[in-house]
């Protein structure tokens, strides 16, 4: 049987205490796997970064203990690391990924059903399962025309195992068939957790083989340097685009259309992993992502959830539409949320593309299912408010978890609507193919769950250069100069912290 849940560590967690940062010690247990001064090895690394900030747990945990049965949002209640993958595949044609997929309906894969292990195993919190034990995490890459398809469409590792931590309980649970190295690092992990502030003592007292890296793993010298940011379309090149765009409205081609640009750092010298920390504390994202793929490296400050479903089948999605900038000032940050809120062209744009969600999950859903749960939710981010609405519906017999994803991809959120007509024109007017920004990433889960996420807020790490994208959805009532600076509002903030390191 699976090894589950047979190490979970203590609750340290109190109102006295200041909260844990769990992904500073996954990231300093990576950056001790790259030294060559210890043993640990971990390779083909995948680490799912929840939002950590001492407030969010803090409230969290004050409102899970207020009313226990309360249905709490749970988006960032866990973070994952796993390495170590037993199987890698990478695919270059739609057609390669639908035979994988395939595969696993013709293997009674956990995607399309439970796992066999007994409920009685799986690691529980609160009565909730964790989500995420083993089994296959990637990403699918946006797709574009097959002229300018990139060459690897999807790739994704199967994990035998990971190391969750819990933020609303403040533990770690050690999941999955875990190796000697997932071993080491879970104890590690616990060590620093007990220590609170990860004492050096504590912890080689502990795990006296990780040693030699400790006090340079959790407080890092960093040679990371980047070249500023230059934008691939200045502002009258976009001026241009968004004239076009325009004038398919207009022609009634599309009520709404999400033009992006990107922006590069044409240069960069030392490791990725020396932006995840300050990246990470810098934007807080709900459903964050580092991975080491086969040809970059991709980091992910993603707000937005794509699909999720859970064992039971039930789908969620969450499209992000409607965003203005935030203020220091906090009066001012009240007045630009009333602003947001009272927007009748936001809520238009939201409306769009819950009414194109509700007809994506429709094809994998049973009939009548489909619901909007919460419609223009407001959710705020240290450099935006967004309004963002819930629609669920539940799996129809017989449609597998990678079926479902398919049947919705790529986001409508991120495309405009109608779907197809809208990829036809940003395919015909952005200045470069997205490549994995605007796809997705996430699991599927030998626990029978999956979660993806939109890739929105990410940073792609590849050939020496840095690429960054922002964008938005322009319909009839846009303004070109306020849609311009809104692209660069959403993703300023990543830059400039990239370029301060």
């Amino acid at each position: 049987m699976p090894f589950q849940n047979n190490r979970t560590s203590t609750n340290v967690h109190s109102s006295d205490s200041p909260a844990f940062d769990s992904c500073l010690l996954f990231i300093s247990a990576i950056k001790m796997s790259r030294s060559a001064k210890n043993n640990l090895s971990l390779h083909k690394i995948s680490l799912l970064v929840s939002e950590s900030s001492q407030a969010a747990q803090a409230n969290m945990a004050e409102e899970n203990n207020i009313d226990e049965n309360k249905d709490i949002n749970r988006d960032r209640q866990f973070s994952f690391l796993s390495a170590n993958p037993t199987q890698s595949k990478s695919f270059s044609c739609q057609d390669e990924i639908n035979r994988w997929k395939q595969a696993f309906l013709t293997d009674n894969s956990s995607i399309t059903k439970q796992s066999p292990h007994d409920d009685t195993d799986l690691a529980l919190t609160n009565g909730r399962e964790v989500p995420f034990h083993s089994g296959w995490v990637g990403y699918f890459s946006y797709p574009q025309a097959q002229s300018t398809a990139p060459l690897v469409m999807a790739e994704f590792n199967y994990y035998p195992w990971s190391i969750c931590f819990d933020h609303i309980n403040s533990c770690f649970y050690l999941l999955g068939e875990p190796d000697q190295a997932a071993i080491d690092v879970y104890e590690w992990l616990l060590a620093a957790q007990l220590s609170e502030k990860a004492a050096p003592s504590t912890v080689l007292a502990s795990t006296p083989e990780l040693a030699p890296e400790l006090e340079s793993a959790l407080a890092p010298p960093s040679s990371f340097q980047a070249e500023p940011f230059i934008a691939k379309w200045g502002q009258q090149n976009y001026q241009l685009a968004f004239s076009k765009v325009q004038d398919y409205l207009i022609a009634g081609d599309c009520y709404q259309v999400n033009l992006t640009h990107p922006f590069i750092s044409p240069n960069y010298t030392g490791s990725p992993l020396d932006t995840l920390m300050p990246l990470f504390k810098a934007l807080k994202p709900s459903f964050g992502c580092y991975f080491e793929g086969e040809s970059c490296e991709l980091v992910s400050m993603s707000p937005e959830r794509f699909i999720s479903i859970n064992s039971s089948g039930k789908l969620e999605a969450k499209p992000i539409k409607g965003t203005i900038k935030r203020s220091d000032d906090p009066i001012l940050d009240q007045a630009l949320i009333k602003e947001l809120v009272n927007s009748s062209k936001n809520q238009a744009e939201n409306l769009m593309i819950v009414d194109l969600l509700r007809n994506d999950l429709s094809i994998s859903a049973e009939p009548g299912s489909v619901q909007v749960d919460k419609l223009f939710e407001l959710e705020s981010h240290p450099n935006v408010h967004h309004l963002v609405s819930t629609i669920s519906a539940q799996l129809k017999p017989g449609i597998g978890h990678a079926e479902a994803i398919g049947n919705a991809f790529p986001g409508g959120s991120i495309t405009g609507a109608p779907k197809k007509r809208a990829m036809e024109i940003i395919d015909e007017l952005e200045v470069q193919p997205r490549s994995l920004y605007c796809g997705s990433f996430g699991y599927f889960s030998d626990t029978g769950n999956t979660d993806f996420n939109i890739l929105i807020r990410s940073l792609e790490f590849r050939d020496n250069t840095i690429t960054c994208w922002g964008g938005g959805g322009i319909t009839v009532d846009s303004d070109c100069a306020e849609e311009y600076e809104e692209s660069l509002t959403k993703i300023r903030r990543i830059m400039d912290t990239i370029e301060k390191i």
